[in-house]
């Protein structure tokens, strides 16, 4: 894909928006005006603003600006008329009535008033000085689709699931339409070829992927597309799955947020807070309820998600009856950031439910709600089975010699045993006093291999 920059479009802007944030404006976000005439069917958008420096939260001294567009139909939570927001991954953006930059939405420019959405995430000493510059029908080609996976993906040799019904997959990933290399179709082949069933594309405020063209192949062998979207607030990330829409980002008081995840629930989705640990980036939001999960395991488990599996644990002694789900977060596939110190990888976590066969998107997050799920560190497992007995509750590990099973309650950790074989099974009583039973497996490092969910009692 290519990108067109304002030097080639050889006239000046149709409108130029000038403004300033000051010092302690970061955080919040404001709808700058501008009005599109009648006849327009291609709008072209650049933006630049001084001292920028990139958004990972490591970096400060400079400045921040993130991007969207909102076009005649009005701003309003929920509104049709939000066109996208690309953060400030994007410095130029084109509206056309056949096709858009990714992650906007194609469309012919209504007459009437627009607004640029302008997020100050970050605000340096001296201020932030910012300059939106509008042209009108300019004329430009249709940007370019390059893809660097394609073709029919070809499945590598996984262990099967040991126990009937089991589906594996990952539920975190991005595409061009935010922040990711790679358009849907290429990250649906990576996680073909990674083992996967299925695939969560959560782009940042964006589900125009779900909507591409190529996102979803029918042909025997592909993933299933699980849709959803990350819902990025500058206090905290959370998801939503199974709903077709956008939700509320802007606001990062803790009232409207909790009023967005109902919101997103009364739509009909799965939500989950996102990577609760620094650099996650962290969750601000302690008192906000209203969510189905936590993601207790983002990309590698070294790159601090103990943190986020003590958050979810806190929770659970406090008797708040929550998932834990997992995601790669994978938003690299082409080539990976030098600058990274961890690099997420397809399928890893994988997410595991149990939907007795069945291949659809209700079918998944069904059995996800259900609390029919586990986590392992890959597609090939290790695998972990708990289930309800008469007695208390049994345990099944497969793939996992050399690891150390861990019985977790609401009282600590119960009871340890080491796995001496490739298919190993435990039965424990429970009682309840115990409050839940989950179990996990760790290596002999203390790495996280796989956990589940809890049985409460």
């Amino acid at each position: 894909m290519h990108s067109t920059s304002s030097q080639q479009l050889n006239r000046q802007p149709d409108v130029m928006l000038q403004g300033r944030f000051a010092p302690g404006e970061q955080r919040r976000y404001r709808h700058v005006p501008f009005t599109v005439p009648p006849g327009v069917r291609q709008l072209h958008l650049a933006y630049e603003y001084t001292e920028r420096i990139g958004s990972d939260p490591l970096l400060f001294g400079g400045n921040t600006l993130d991007l969207g567009l909102f076009d005649e139909r009005g701003t309003a939570a929920g509104s049709p008329g939000f066109r996208g927001w690309s953060g400030s991954n994007k410095s130029a953006l084109t509206i056309d009535e056949a096709w858009a930059t990714p992650p906007y939405q194609p469309g012919l420019p209504g007459a009437g008033v627009w607004h640029v959405l302008l997020g100050p995430y970050k605000i340096g000493p001296r201020g932030l000085d910012y300059t939106v510059n509008v042209w009108f029908n300019p004329g430009l080609p249709r940007e370019e689709r390059v893809y660097v996976r394609s073709g029919q993906p070809v499945r590598p040799a996984m262990p099967p699931a040991a126990e009937p019904g089991w589906l594996r997959g990952d539920l975190h990933s991005h595409t061009l339409y935010s922040d990711g290399d790679s358009w849907p179709v290429e990250s649906l082949h990576a996680a073909a070829e990674a083992g996967l069933d299925f695939l969560g594309i959560t782009d940042h405020n964006s589900v125009n992927a779900h909507r591409a063209p190529d996102a979803a192949p029918t042909s025997p062998g592909w993933p299933l597309l699980i849709p959803g979207v990350e819902v990025t607030t500058y206090g905290g990330h959370w998801n939503v799955w199974g709903a077709d829409r956008w939700f509320d980002f802007r606001d990062p008081e803790p009232a409207k947020v909790e009023a967005a995840m109902r919101d997103a629930v009364a739509a009909g989705g799965l939500v989950s807070v996102n990577h609760p640990r620094p650099f996650g980036p962290p969750w601000e939001y302690p008192d906000v309820r209203g969510h189905h999960a936590i993601e207790v395991w983002n990309g590698p488990w070294e790159a601090l998600n103990s943190v986020a599996l003590a958050y979810w644990e806190r929770r659970l002694r406090a008797g708040e009856r929550l998932l834990a789900l997992g995601g790669s977060d994978t938003h690299r596939l082409r080539e990976q950031d030098p600058r990274a110190l961890f690099h997420p990888q397809m399928g890893q976590p994988t997410t595991w439910v149990r939907t007795n066969g069945a291949r659809t998107v209700d079918a998944v997050l069904d059995a996800i709600r259900a609390g029919d799920c586990f986590l392992s560190a890959s597609p090939a497992g290790p695998q972990l089975y708990l289930a309800r007995t008469s007695a208390g509750v049994r345990v099944r590990a497969v793939c996992a010699m050399g690891a150390a099973l861990l019985l977790i309650t609401a009282n600590g950790c119960r009871q340890a045993a080491p796995c001496a074989g490739d298919d190993q099974e435990w039965h424990f009583s429970a009682a309840r006093q115990d409050g839940y039973i989950r179990a996990q497996l760790l290596d002999a490092y203390g790495r996280m291999l796989a956990l589940t969910n809890p049985i409460w009692l």
